[in-house]
């Protein structure tokens, strides 16, 4: 199956799609990664954008040649989940590397992410079985994403993405 070609919401829909998940799972997790990333693959963190003085690309290339030794530890949220907790970081560098691809590659990180996915089977369970966009995205919220802001109008944001998608 070749993704060339195909936007990254396609390519995304597709692989969860492929992975069972319902329409309505689909789109509440879609909803949630475009809140912390804009499905954007290598998106750092804006905040540390400017902390660090280096943009998605350059971070992301840095990370790649391993002339950035820091991913791990500074605590920024990157990728398509924002990952920022340090073990969660390095279980992806690592499962990129293993797969020689960049930190940044969306089909790694789809990978990633669906794998880190079967250890959340709350979550997992809600997005197989998803009627409607609310229930999934809220529990991508509550139970991966785990965000300081859970509020109710990050909530309905969240959910409101979703239905785009």
């Amino acid at each position: 199956m070749s993704l060339k070609g195909t936007t990254n919401a396609e390519k995304i829909w597709n692989f969860f799609a492929g992975k069972g998940l319902t329409p309505h799972g689909i789109a509440g997790l879609m909803g949630n990664l475009y809140a912390e990333s804009g499905l954007n693959p290598a998106n750092l963190q804006n905040t540390y954008e400017k902390k660090l003085g280096k943009t998605d690309a350059q971070y992301t290339a840095e990370v790649d040649a391993g002339t950035y030794t820091n991913f791990v530890h500074d605590s920024a949220g990157y990728g398509l989940a924002q990952w920022t907790y340090w073990s969660r970081k390095e279980k992806l560098l690592n499962f990129a590397k293993a797969r020689k691809a960049s930190v940044g590659d969306l089909e790694a990180q789809l990978c990633f992410l669906w794998e880190e996915l079967a250890g959340y089977s709350g979550v997992l369970s809600k997005l197989k079985s998803a009627k409607d966009i609310r229930t999934a995205s809220d529990a991508v919220l509550v139970s991966y994403e785990r965000p300081a802001d859970q509020s109710e109008s990050a909530k309905q944001r969240r959910a409101g993405y979703g239905q785009t998608y």
